[in-house]
C-alpha cells in the first residue's frame, strides 16, 4: 500500500526525502494506520472546537492540558481502552513528524483515564463461546448447496474453522481491492490454494499474518475430514463453480459475476 501524497509532503517537510517517508510509512501495517486516522481527525475536530490551536491554525504537538481536556470530552461515549488506543494514536503520527512527543509521559494523563474508569462504570464484556464442530455443523445446515453465496460461505467457514484462521486472515474490505497487484502480498487469492493428494489434501499459503508481519508467506497443510464439515469438500464445490475467475483474484467474493468485498460483515 503506498502512502497518501499529502502524507508524504507532510513528512519531506521535516527534512525527510520520498524515499525515507515510503520506509517510514511502511513501518506500521496498513490496518494500523486506518486505525490511526480516527484518534488524529476526532482531535483536530476537538482542538478546532474547543480553541486548542496553536497560531498557525495546528494542534501539533499535542500538549498534556489538551490531551487531557480531550479525554475528559470522550467520558462516557467511548471506552477507556479506546481512550488509550487514540492516545498511541495520536502519539505515533507525531513520531512521524518528527514532533517531540513528551506530552505522553505526563503522569496526569494516566491519572485523569482511571479518574474516568471510576465514575464511567463500562459494560461488562460479552463472553465470547469458543466456536466449536457442532456450532459450525449448525451454520452450515442453513446455508444453501446450490447458492454461489451460500457455497463461497461454506467453503471459507470450514476452511477457517481447520485452519484455525484469524477473521482478518480470509475476509477483506473493498478498499482492500484497490491495492492492485499489491493484494496477493495482503490477502488470500485463488493461488493460495492448491489442492494435492487426489483431494486428499489441500496447502493454504497465507501471504500475512499477524505472527507473520513482514509477510514471509506461511504454508498450512490441510487434510480432508470427510465430514459434513470437509474443509477439501466445500473448497472444491467452491472453486467448481467459481472457474471464470483469474488465480490472482480474491479467494472469497460474494457474488459469481458482480463481485463484492467478502467482508467480516
Amino acid at each position: 500500500m503506498q502512502p497518501p501524497t499529502t502524507w508524504i509532503s507532510n513528512i519531506q517537510e521535516s527534512g525527510l526525502s520520498q524515499v525515507a517517508a515510503y520506509y517510514l510509512w511502511r513501518g506500521l501495517a496498513p490496518s494500523i494506520r486506518r486505525n490511526y486516522d480516527t484518534p488524529r481527525s476526532r482531535f483536530s475536530c476537538f482542538c478546532r472546537l474547543a480553541g486548542y490551536q496553536y497560531p498557525n491554525g495546528g494542534c501539533f504537538p499535542a500538549k498534556a492540558t489538551s490531551l487531557i481536556e480531550w479525554l475528559c470530552f470522550l467520558a462516557g461515549t467511548v471506552k477507556v481502552k479506546t481512550m488509550k488506543l487514540y492516545l498511541a494514536g495520536i502519539k505515533s503520527y507525531q513520531l512521524d513528524l518528527g514532533i517531540e512527543c513528551a506530552a505522553f509521559a505526563d503522569r496526569r494523563l494516566e491519572r485523569t483515564i482511571h479518574g474516568i474508569k471510576r465514575d464511567h462504570q463500562e459494560l461488562e464484556r460479552r463472553i465470547r463461546t469458543p466456536l466449536t464442530w457442532p456450532h459450525l455443523i449448525l451454520i452450515l445446515s442453513h446455508l444453501s448447496r446450490s447458492h454461489y453465496n451460500d457455497i463461497a460461505t461454506r467453503a471459507a467457514f470450514t476452511l477457517a474453522f481447520a485452519a484455525f484462521l484469524r477473521v482478518g486472515e480470509f475476509t477483506y474490505k473493498s478498499t482492500d481491492l484497490t491495492l492492485g497487484d499489491a493484494f496477493p502480498k495482503w490477502f488470500l487469492t485463488k493461488s493460495s490454494v492448491r489442492i494435492r493428494g487426489r483431494g486428499a489434501y489441500m496447502e493454504l499459503t497465507l501471504p500475512s499474518s499477524k505472527t507473520d508481519p513482514f509477510r514471509k508467506g506461511i504454508k498450512l497443510t490441510i487434510a480432508a475430514s470427510l465430514d459434513n464439515a470437509c474443509p477439501l469438500r466445500a473448497m472444491e464445490e467452491y472453486l467448481a463453480r467459481d472457474t471464470h475467475r483469474p488465480h490472482q483474484e480474491p479467494l472469497f467474493c460474494i457474488g459469481s459475476r458482480e463481485q463484492e468485498a467478502f467482508s467480516r460483515e
